[in-house]
């Protein structure tokens, strides 16, 4: 399908490629029955006056309520709230009723453990194609510290838990960081002496995610790494691993090769740990549905990063 000459399916890759945070819009019926919605379409707009803008879908069941409100707020969520973000995405009715929320300004409900709520004065509705952009003057707005929920590419991740997680393990001594890298559900892997195979890892002189861009990038091809995908100790080598996930352009180098996700031959993968991942990228990959493993080359627990 194509909008004005571009397919729609590149469009909206090309729009998920921008990272942003997630916010929870709310406002009241005429009678007072609170609604709400998720969106990451939101921006501020100016300081004096203060003025943010959010996006929705004249699809959306809501929007009729929101055109016709005097006030709504929007709720910046935090790095743990992916499960209410879920909620007010989803076409559960009673949405307020399975959340905790209270009434702030102007009577606007405002989600509790948000990192920043911003009660607003509708100011303009703007007709914008499929959307409606509501702008609205800011008359209370409140923050706290923490993390904030992040989306990028239909999927969530945590600044925060990465951060940490790299943190601890590269504090723990030797580290061997690399990626999981794919291309057109092929995934990329390094030939080693003997015909065993990795994934593609930084050098030894410049054991960083830096130093494995600079790499790839020598040989001739472009990675462009999402997240954090494993963290691990390996007992029996006393090393520690950090693999990242993405995807890679480029033609494969002598010594690199594009195996196909259905058929990846992991017994040849030597390390018992990366084939371990492997296996469970493959699965993921499937379904959609990403997680962050910590653990060790045996044993470990996977945080999930996407629903």
């Amino acid at each position: 399908m194509t909008v004005g000459g571009i397919d729609s399916r590149t469009l909206r890759n090309a729009f998920g490629a921008f990272a942003t945070g997630v916010t929870i819009v709310t406002t009241r019926q005429p009678d007072g029955t609170p609604r709400g919605f998720t969106a990451n379409s939101f921006t501020s707009v100016s300081l004096d006056p203060p003025l943010l803008l959010v996006c929705l879908a004249k699809t959306a069941h809501s929007c009729e309520s929101f055109m016709q409100a005097a006030h709504f707020a929007v709720n910046v969520l935090a790095e743990d709230q992916k499960a209410v973000s879920g909620l007010f995405a989803s076409q559960v009715a009673d949405k307020f009723g399975q959340c905790s929320w209270k009434a702030g300004a102007a009577d606007v409900p405002l989600v509790d453990g948000s990192l920043a709520q911003f009660a607003c004065e509708r100011e303009q509705l703007v007709d914008a194609g499929d959307h409606v952009v509501l702008i609205g003057r800011v008359i209370e707005a409140s923050v706290r510290d923490g993390n904030p929920l992040g989306y990028f590419r239909g999927n969530y991740f945590s600044i925060g838990l990465e951060d940490r997680l790299v943190s601890a393990f590269v504090a723990k001594g030797a580290t061997r960081i690399g990626a999981v890298l794919t291309m057109d559900n092929r995934i990329l892997l390094e030939e080693q002496a003997g015909g065993a195979l990795s994934v593609p890892v930084a050098p030894e002189a410049e054991p960083s995610l830096d130093g494995l861009r600079a790499m790839m990038l020598s040989r001739g091809m472009k990675p462009e790494v999402d997240f954090l995908y494993a963290v691990y100790e390996n007992r029996e080598t006393g090393v520690h691993g950090i693999f990242y996930h993405g995807l890679v352009s480029g033609e494969a180098p002598t010594g690199m090769v594009l195996q196909p996700l259905d058929t990846l031959p992991l017994d040849r993968v030597a390390d018992a740990a990366e084939r371990s991942m492997l296996r469970r990228y493959a699965e993921e990959f499937r379904h959609g549905t990403f997680g962050i493993y910590q653990g060790n080359e045996a044993t470990g627990q996977v945080r999930r990063i996407s629903r």
